[in-house]
Parts: structure tokens; sequence; C-alpha cells
């Protein structure tokens, strides 16, 4: 389908595919306020509790990574209702589960429909756009990701003060079917006239030659580096907040919620000056945003300053992410070959086995620890800022002039 990068896409056509991506943060951010109770129901450490979130980190990895290319092979609507049905019935199943390893796989199978969802979404965008206008069309589709993100935490935190942790599936169950009828009858076909035989030769193929090309590599790793501080702080932050400033499970869905509406902004205010401002200088201003969070969040828990200033801290951190994300999504996406299926898997499947590791490192130390988690912000701060200054080198003469 050719490319129509000088118009808008229809509302309904960016509700749909923003819908789906809203199984990141109904996998994530809906649960997180419930891992304290996760960890009391049975009995076990803060890390183990997190690898729940971990679980689903990882499936959301390779979920994209599988179901990016085989929607390039049998077109993205089939594909997207087989796996949304699939995280219902996952979903239901985990209601009435009382065995970790039971629910670990469940969360797994969520993770992989959930990501399938995601990366068949933002395929399509790529089946239609290029360029700028792809940046401003992921933008678009984080405007109901991100209502989505406000939504889920404080749905989860309501549900644990009137129930327990199942519930939080049960609601999971019921909305993925709304999903799925709301696929089924306005999802649009962006594959139907360039379906591609599925061939894993070369598609792996494929991968290699785009991680051979510094153009396409060093945005991956700037992406996934980037959400390392969003995914370190949806596993580090309930325990931070509810053991270490006693914060209960609602008003840590509140300070979730806040985070959401700053990522809205970020990603609409970076669609906005995507259109005036070169891309590489955005990066580095979003980056200087996020670094500042990272001192606050490190000054803060290290002197215990007071509630307001973790807020605070918590939200200069973590809103940059929508803006830095797009950006090096966009940048990379540029350098694919193939179908756009492949080279969105490739970048989900990094962005997710990033946050996937990083979830359990967090709570080694136990639940009132934050050494671990201080260490992952400066680290991944330091590769952050060498990344955007190979990229200035690798696509200097390139894409970021366009």
């Amino acid at each position: 389908m050719d490319k129509i990068s000088n118009r808008q896409l229809p509302l309904i056509v960016i509700i749909v595919l923003g819908v789906m991506t809203t199984f990141g943060p109904l996998t994530i951010d809906m649960y997180v306020p419930s891992l304290p109770s996760v960890q009391n129901d049975f009995n076990t450490t803060t890390s183990q509790a997190q690898l729940t979130l971990s679980f689903a980190m990882i499936g959301l990895a390779i979920g994209q990574f599988i179901f990016g290319p085989l929607s390039d092979a049998y077109g993205r609507k089939k594909i997207a209702l087989t796996i949304i049905i699939l995280y219902a019935i996952v979903s239901f199943v985990a209601v009435f589960t009382t065995s970790m390893s039971i629910l670990l796989t469940i969360r797994l199978i969520q993770g992989l429909t959930g990501g399938g969802a995601i990366v068949i979404a933002k395929a399509s965008i790529g089946d239609l756009h290029n360029g700028k206008a792809l940046a401003k069309g992921l933008a678009s589709l984080l405007v109901v990701n991100g209502i989505i993100t406000i939504i889920a935490p404080l749905v989860g935190g309501y549900a644990l003060r009137v129930s327990n942790w199942q519930a939080i599936f049960l609601i999971l169950t019921i909305v993925s079917m709304i999903i799925f009828f709301f696929a089924l009858f306005k999802m649009k076909e962006t594959r139907a006239t360039d379906l591609s035989e599925l061939n894993f030769g070369s598609i792996f193929k494929d991968f290699g030659y785009l991680l051979k090309k510094r153009a396409f590599i060093i945005p991956m790793l700037l992406q996934g580096l980037t959400y390392v501080m969003l995914f370190s702080f949806a596993s580090a932050a309930p325990f931070i907040t509810q053991k270490i400033y006693d914060m209960t499970p609602q008003q840590f869905s509140i300070l979730f919620a806040i985070n959401g509406i700053g990522l809205i902004i970020m990603s609409q205010l970076t669609a906005i000056l995507v259109g005036y401002i070169n891309r590489y200088l955005l990066l580095i201003a979003l980056t200087i945003i996020q670094i500042s969070g990272v001192i606050l969040i490190c000054f803060t828990l290290i002197l215990h300053l007071p509630t307001w200033v973790l807020v605070v801290a918590f939200f200069l951190n973590v809103c940059p992410v929508t803006g830095i994300g797009p950006l090096s999504f966009t940048l990379a996406m540029e350098s694919r070959t193939g179908g756009s299926g492949n080279a969105s898997s490739l970048l989900g499947l990094f962005q997710f086995i990033l946050g996937g590791v990083m979830s359990p490192l967090v709570g080694l130390q136990g639940e009132y620890s934050v050494a671990p988690y201080i260490t992952i912000l400066i680290i991944t701060t330091l590769l952050i800022i060498l990344l955007e200054i190979s990229l200035k080198f690798a696509t200097r003469n390139s894409v970021l002039n366009k």
C-alpha cells in the first residue's frame, strides 16, 4: 500500500489502532498497584513478585517479535483478532489461579498476545506513513494509549480497595473482549494488497541487515533504554511509595495517573515540535529533562525528601519517554527493509526485553532498599548520553536533516 504521509488518518482508524496499543498499560499499569498484595498473598519475596511484571514484559517483547512478521504474511486484522481473544481467555483463567507458577505462565501469555496487538497497531501506521508523518501518527496513537495509562492504574487501585488482585484480571477479561469487538468491526486491513509469504529465512536475514546498520541499531538501543526508565519506575515505585513513603495502593494509582497525564502531554508536544525542530535537538532537550528527573530521584531517595519532591522527580523522569521513544522509533524505521512488521517487531522486542530484565533487579535487596533502582537509573542515563552522541555522528548526513 502506498504511503500517505501527506494527510491525517481518519479519526476512527486512529482510535482503533490506539486502543490496540493499550494492551501495554492494561497488562502493566493496571496490575502494578497490586504487586505488594501479590507478594503478601503468595508469601513470596519482592523480587519474585516483580517477576510477574517481568514475565509480562518479556511476553510483550517476544509477542512483538513473533506477530509482526506473521501479520506481514497473513494480514494485520486476522492475526490481531486471534491474539486478542486468547488474551481474554487467559485473563479469565487468572481469576481462579492459586499457583504462582500458573500466574507467571498467564502473565507470559498475556504479554505475548498483548505485544502482538501493539506491534500490529504500530506496523499498520508504518504501512501508511513515513518520516515526520510517521512520528505524528505514532504520537496520535499515544493519545489513546496515554488516556488508558491514566485510567488503568486508577481502576486497578480501586479494584484493590473493594476486592483483591484477582478482580484486576476479571476487569482485563471484560476490557479485552470489548477491544476484540471494537477491532472486529472498525479495524481496517492495511496489508491486504501487499501480503508476503512467511519466510523465516528472509525475516532473520532482514533482522541481520537491520542490526548491522548503525542508523537503525542506535535508535533501537536509545528507545529501549528510555523505556527502562518507565519500566523500572513501574517495578520499583509500588514498593518505594507504599513501603517507604506509606502511600496506599489508591494513592499510588493517583501518582501513576499523574505520570500518565504527563506522558500524553509529552507525546503531543513532541508531535507538534517535530515539525519545527531538528529531531536530534529535540531528543537532546527531552533527554535533559529525563536526566534532571534521575538526579532528583537519587537525591530524594537518598535524603528521604518529602513525598511531593518524589512525585515531581518521577514525573520528570518518566514523561519524556513518550517523546524520546517515538522519535527513536521513527529514525529506526526509516532504515528498515522489507515489511514494516519486521522492523517494528525487532524494536518492540528489544524495548520490552530490557524492561523485563530490569523489573526483578530493582527488588534484589528487598522492598525497603532503593540502591538497585538508583544504580539502574544512573547506568541507563550514562548509556543514553553515549548513544545520543553516537546517533549524531551516525545519521549526521541522512535522516536527521529531513
